[in-house]
């Protein structure tokens, strides 16, 4: 088990073996969830950190009309929840729901704050972690600003190519989960990639995409 903890982002750096000297001495649990099952609510405080050692879980609202939409996946090992921790408000602003069998490493925010100050390391892991998250949120607000879905698919191709560090991409979603991500049908989707596709922008085979006019590609993330 301490192996798998060791794989996660806030405890990069050390190995399985300090990892268990280290929890030896703070309190923390290790809870199971079963697949769909609701780990917290929107509005509820968040006063612990979760460490994911098994399984995955998602983020999800409910808009005005009853729609569920997803907003992230998160993936063992990594970490979720980590940026309301210390937030003067505190609460979730999504529901957090298990993909499937999910089993999670709870540290609470006092313990937490004893690690920091006995581990150096951890500190500077948690504080990469919330940092990224940043990027992470900035980048998609600048997605959401993006009028057209034609505009949403040149950043998203971007940051995968900048990410892949090619131009011919694998994209890491099906077309569904692309919609799903977007908040749009399946058919509109399709339509602008074949849109893209005819303007000779890219080249798009399954989920193999060839970015083929860069300088093109970037007029559509312009909202005039």
């Amino acid at each position: 088990m301490y192996t798998k903890i060791s794989e996660s982002p806030i405890f990069k750096g050390i190995n399985p073996g300090e990892i268990a000297h280290i929890l030896n001495f703070i309190h923390h649990q290790i809870k199971s969830f079963e697949s769909e099952e609701i780990i917290a609510y929107s509005g509820d405080k968040c006063d612990k950190l979760f460490i994911l050692i098994e399984g995955s879980i998602r983020g999800e609202v409910v808009d005005y009309s009853g729609k569920v939409i997803k907003i992230e996946d998160v993936f063992a090992p990594d970490t979720f929840a980590e940026a309301f921790l210390f937030a003067d408000d505190n609460k979730l602003l999504v529901n957090i729901v298990a993909n499937l069998e999910t089993k999670i490493l709870i540290i609470y925010k006092n313990d937490l704050l004893k690690l920091f100050n006995s581990n150096n390391r951890i500190l500077e892991n948690y504080l990469r972690i919330v940092s990224n998250r940043f990027v992470t949120v900035t980048g998609k607000l600048k997605f959401l600003s993006l009028k057209t879905i034609k505009g949403k698919l040149a950043f998203y191709f971007m940051q995968i190519s900048n990410k892949q560090k090619s131009k011919t991409i694998i994209l890491d979603k099906t077309q569904q989960q692309l919609a799903d991500y977007f908040g749009i049908t399946r058919p509109s989707l399709a339509r602008s990639m074949r849109e893209l596709n005819n303007e000779g922008l890219i080249k798009a085979s399954g989920k193999k995409i060839e970015i083929l006019e860069m300088g093109e590609m970037k007029k559509h993330l312009r909202n005039d």
